[in-house]
């Protein structure tokens, strides 16, 4: 009879923590340049409190569990042949999607680095080191999944493009301009923009919201990532808290985080809002939720993320107005994300995915949720149908941008709603903005937005498959757009570089016309193309394409 095994005693997670403290040592072969990111906070001379210390003693074996599950599960989904049973519109909107969130993890991990070398504070570090493990991780699982759907789905051009396409695809750079708010300037604004704003509001969305969605599109891949990607957020709520804390160490730190609180929300929800608004209600083909993004946006940041979160801080001192979370309502409610769907799906030549039609079970759903968006919207729907394949007719882009308001210099959208576009002159040119809120991001972050930061002055005056040709989304054959305005497989329905010059599109920047018209001051960029060796024509294929 064999002894039974002995237990071994649970150690203190104290205990353990001050261990794995009097590991560190000092930084004296490399000196800490504390002001190699300098911030506008005070910061405090008393020590943070490490929230990861729950954690210590399972976090590496707790995280190898949670990967093996994953990589299980996408194994399991090939044999399972799950590939090829979600649609295809829903796959060909994953692509900017996956893009987005790679980019937005890789900007975490700079974020943490950034905050580490910030501070001299061991308990605090420790903390941002563990979230850059999770980042580090997120980027991996979610690289991996992107390298997966590239190989198993039935339509894997464009997924080969991978992150070549992101600075040139007319929507994404958008997406860029938010998540380098992760990574620029001060690093506790960015911490704000990340752990407590991002992370603690809008990975409800992305990471919870948006997953529901690809399973009733009989996409079981995404979730399974997703999910396990979301498991980590708790902990990064949790560090931005303790940033918070750490910095109400000194009272005059609490006007600045009102403010950073405030405009990291809106330049979140002003790229958010709207590219998770049209990706959960215009990619699906399955129309049975019955939530409605506002009803969601209602659920998971207006009421889980403002009344439960940011009211909340007035405990600490902090008296953050709740005007700037009702001006996101009230964008909503006007048909924010609907609006920018009806552009990103009129320049379609310009990305590198496709774009499926809509269906009568489509209208009749928004028609349902949304009362009179068949008549706001219907017609532009209706007749993006009929010009889907080639030779039926000019785009709609053209007439579009004709009347179309100014692209907002702060969040590189749209200028939707004439009664609030405003503008200033700066240095002899006008920068254009949607909302007096993003005038005032501008305004109070001298130096940071700058550059050439409208994608359509870079191209104003070139005939349209010039554009495509210098962005490089081209198929192999250096014919065949990548975009397409249809999901319809027939080789024969592929719109070509031949058939766009056949219409002779000249592209108008909206900015730049709406500058002519005012009479006010605007520098043109001088653009000439693509460098040699910057992006090549055509992409060589990959994994057979």
């Amino acid at each position: 009879m064999t002894a039974p095994p002995m237990k071994r005693p649970r150690r203190s997670i104290t205990a353990s923590h001050a261990k794995i403290g009097e590991l560190g040592w000092d930084r004296t072969y490399y000196p800490h340049e504390r002001g190699k990111y300098p911030s506008r906070y005070k910061l405090p001379n008393k020590p943070g409190r490490d929230p990861m210390k729950q954690i210590m003693g399972d976090y590496l074996h707790m995280q190898n569990e949670k990967d093996d599950r994953v990589h299980g599960g996408l194994d399991a989904a090939v044999r399972a042949e799950v590939p090829g049973k979600a649609p295809l519109r829903w796959l060909e909107l994953l692509k900017p999607y996956l893009l987005t969130v790679i980019s937005a993890e890789a900007a975490a991990t700079r974020c943490m680095g950034m905050l580490v070398d910030a501070i001299d504070d061991p308990e605090l570090q420790n903390a941002y080191y563990i979230q850059q493990l999770d980042e580090q991780r997120h980027t991996a699982m979610q690289m991996n999944l992107y390298r997966w759907y590239m190989k198993n789905m039935p339509e894997p051009v464009g997924w080969n493009l991978g992150l070549q396409a992101v600075g040139g695809d007319s929507i994404l750079v958008a997406a860029q301009n938010l998540t380098g708010s992760f990574m620029t300037g001060d690093p506790f604004q960015a911490a704000v923009a990340l752990q407590v704003v991002v992370e603690t509001a809008f990975t409800n969305t992305i990471l919870v919201a948006f997953p529901d969605v690809a399973v009733r599109n009989h996409d079981f891949a995404l979730p399974t990532v997703m999910n396990s990607v979301q498991s980590d957020e708790a902990r990064h709520i949790n560090n931005g808290y303790a940033t918070l804390l750490y910095l109400l160490q000194e009272p005059e730190n609490a006007p600045l985080l009102e403010q950073d609180i405030q405009q990291m929300f809106w330049t979140v929800h002003a790229f958010v809002d709207a590219f998770m608004g049209i990706l959960v209600e215009y990619a699906p083909t399955d129309a049975t939720d019955p939530e409605s993004w506002t009803t969601k946006w209602d659920r998971w940041v207006n009421d889980d993320y403002y009344r439960s979160y940011i009211v909340n801080l007035g405990k600490l001192g902090l008296k953050i107005p709740d005007s700037i979370f009702k001006r996101a309502r009230e964008r909503i409610a006007a048909d924010y994300h609907h609006k920018v769907a009806v552009g990103v799906w009129a320049s379609w030549p310009f990305h590198y995915y496709k774009y499926g039609n809509l269906e009568q079970k489509d209208y009749d759903c928004f028609e349902s949720k949304y009362p009179g968006w068949n008549e706001k919207f219907g017609a532009f729907w209706r007749g993006y149908a009929d010009v889907r394949y080639p030779g039926s007719g000019p785009l709609q882009l053209p007439g579009l941008l004709e009347g179309a308001g100014p692209i907002c210099w702060t969040c590189q959208l749209g200028c939707l709603r004439p009664e609030e576009q405003c503008h200033r002159i700066v240095d002899e040119h006008t920068r254009f903005y949607c909302s007096p809120e993003c005038k005032w991001i501008d305004m109070t972050n001298p130096g940071r937005y700058v550059g050439d930061r409208v994608w359509f002055d870079r191209y104003h005056g070139w005939e349209y498959s010039e554009i495509v040709r210098d962005l490089g989304f081209l198929r192999p054959d250096g014919k065949t757009l990548t975009g397409q305005p249809h999901v319809d497989p027939d080789p024969a329905k592929q719109w070509t570089i031949d058939d766009l010059r056949e219409l002779g599109h000249i592209m108008q920047s909206p900015n730049i016309l709406t500058a002519e018209r005012l009479g006010l001051p605007y520098k043109r960029v001088e653009y000439t193309g693509t460098k040699p060796g910057d992006m090549p024509p055509t992409i060589p294929p990959l994994f057979g394409v």
